[in-house]
């Protein structure tokens, strides 16, 4: 046996093959924008699931250089030329691909408040029925998963064209030619401060609610990062990060707020298009139940 060689082993560990084995890997995920704000809190919690699983192997998250829509999201994800995508759940999506079933903005893109015109409230009392409120015109994007849901729970709704900012539907409210504009409890305000130049308000008293969660969606390429994103997020559940990073956004404490508003009247809705559902998806008040969800999961 040739004598061990100390200047073999630096030749081994400087060389360009050597510093190509130390550096992490890449989990590359999609998204819709450019923009950096887009997504922010989505890539921050990926960020941080892969720095808190280090026995999974060092790995560092990246965006794909071309912001895509999500149907060409998925594609990238089956081909495994990107690992990681964020959306709203359905049956087909979990078809498509593996899902991470944890509902990143704790369901509250499924608490719904109403824009309505500024001076309409008196159509909306606290005591206002079910089948009155079904007999209003309602607005929706003619491609958004929750037209389907407003329909099938035996609403009336108009489907319209996606517009920069979801202009036309605003339009539609101040112009009266429909009733109201559900909107998520995440996006409301910055909708209304994007709109302060139209006659419409957020309506006083009443809130839909019916299950949608937004889930990590993993390449079916890459089968073993389910695993670590369960693992990771239990983690980061445990230790308070998860609700410290999302208490970051103005946006989702003010939706937390109306979610919980004990004073408005919540219409319950069914969603066809949901394959499993959490009994309570707020898990920055309750998270006993998601914690132990979590656990299961990540020990499988």
């Amino acid at each position: 046996m040739k004598p061990f060689s100390f200047s073999i082993l630096l030749a081994v560990l400087f060389s360009p093959a050597g510093f190509a084995n130390d550096a992490p890997e890449k989990v590359i995920f999609t998204r819709a924008f450019a923009d950096e704000a887009y997504g922010y809190y989505h890539a921050q919690i990926l960020a941080q699931v892969l720095e808190l699983t280090p026995e999974f192997g060092a790995a560092v998250a990246e965006p794909h250089p071309q912001p895509m829509p999500q149907a060409r999201q998925i594609i990238k994800l089956q081909s495994g030329e990107a690992q990681v995508m964020w959306s709203a759940t359905s049956a087909e999506r979990e078809k498509q691909l593996l899902t991470v079933r944890f509902p990143l903005l704790q369901g509250l893109a499924g608490y719904r408040v109403l824009v309505i015109h500024k001076y309409k409230q008196g159509s909306y009392p606290q005591d206002v029925t079910k089948s009155t409120l079904q007999s209003y015109l309602g607005v929706q994007g003619a491609d958004w998963p929750d037209l389907t849901v407003l329909k099938y729970n035996g609403y009336q709704v108009e489907g319209l064209p996606w517009s920069l900012w979801f202009a036309n539907m605003f339009i539609a409210v101040e112009k009266g030619m429909v009733d109201y504009f559900p909107r998520n409890v995440i996006e409301v305000s910055n909708d209304l401060e994007r709109h302060a130049d139209k006659l419409v308000k957020l309506e006083d008293n009443l809130l839909l609610r019916y299950p949608s969660y937004e889930y990590f969606f993993v390449s079916p390429k890459h089968p073993k990062l389910v695993k670590r994103l369960y693992t990771g997020l239990l983690r980061m559940l445990d230790s308070g990060e998860l609700k410290t990073y999302f208490d970051k956004h103005y946006n989702h404490r003010r939706a937390l707020e109306l979610a919980t508003d004990p004073n408005r009247k919540i219409f319950e809705l069914e969603n066809p298009g949901i394959k499993q559902t959490f009994e309570n998806p707020l898990w920055s008040q309750s998270p006993a139940p998601l914690r132990a969800y979590l656990a299961a999961r990540a020990a499988e």
